[in-house]
């Protein structure tokens, strides 16, 4: 298991030690909660839905569309950077 996390952790370009603690900080919740997390759907669902708002949006709110997508950078550059 520890060839995983190095794996992963030289793939993202973090150490160990922060590629466990973020397993822990998504894993822990979702047990203490009773709950599993199948990523592929998860990130499956957020993309449709993304791809859908994004359609819905240029389509009929074009003047907006630019403007929304730098407000989603900014925000997950302040919230999840």
């Amino acid at each position: 298991m520890i060839d995983v996390v190095d794996q992963l952790a030289t793939s993202r370009g973090v150490s160990r030690s922060e590629a466990i603690r973020i397993a822990l900080e998504v894993g822990i919740p979702l047990l203490k909660a009773g709950l599993s997390l199948n990523a592929e759907r998860a990130v499956t669902i957020l993309e449709h839905t993304q791809l859908a708002l994004s359609l819905i949006v240029q389509e009929q709110y074009p003047a907006d569309a630019e403007h929304l997508i730098a407000q989603a950078l900014s925000n997950v550059r302040e919230h999840h950077g």
